[in-house]
């Protein structure tokens, strides 16, 4: 009888578990530092490389970011989502009519990863350089 009350325990013990809840993984932080741009010169598109930039994006998984240029920050949220296939983050300023956002659109910018993995801004629709961060 004892056994049994053992093994009772047991399989009530083992039923009570669920092991179908995996618990979510949390998003971790993101630093994603400017490594070119592309301007476009009498319709030919122009690539230059950086190195050890000081043009950063501090993505924090709670939706705020820091973005630093230099010794100058501006800090806002941003919204990461999928559309036409790509992902996309939209970056949405505190501070308004800041010279440090690079955007056709004021007080917002609009990033895509890119097929090489690169986080890949939209300044170039209206004649700005197109940037490229890599992660860090």
């Amino acid at each position: 009888m004892k056994k049994f009350s053992i093994f009772a325990l047991l399989t009530l013990m083992v039923l009570s578990c669920n092991f179908n809840e995996m618990p979510e993984l949390r998003e971790e932080s993101q630093i994603w530092s400017l490594v070119g741009y592309q301007v476009n010169i009498s319709g030919d598109k122009k690539y230059t490389s950086i190195q050890d930039s000081a043009y950063v994006y501090s993505l924090l998984p709670d939706g705020s970011f820091t973005k630093t240029v230099g010794d100058y920050e501006i800090e806002g949220s941003y919204e990461k989502g999928l559309e036409d296939g790509l992902t996309r983050f939209k970056f949405f300023y505190s501070t308004k009519n800041s010279l440090l956002i690079h955007s056709c659109m004021q007080d917002e910018e609009d990033y895509f990863i890119n097929s090489q993995g690169q986080l890949t801004g939209t300044w170039d629709a209206c004649d700005g350089p197109k940037l490229f961060f890599d992660k860090k």
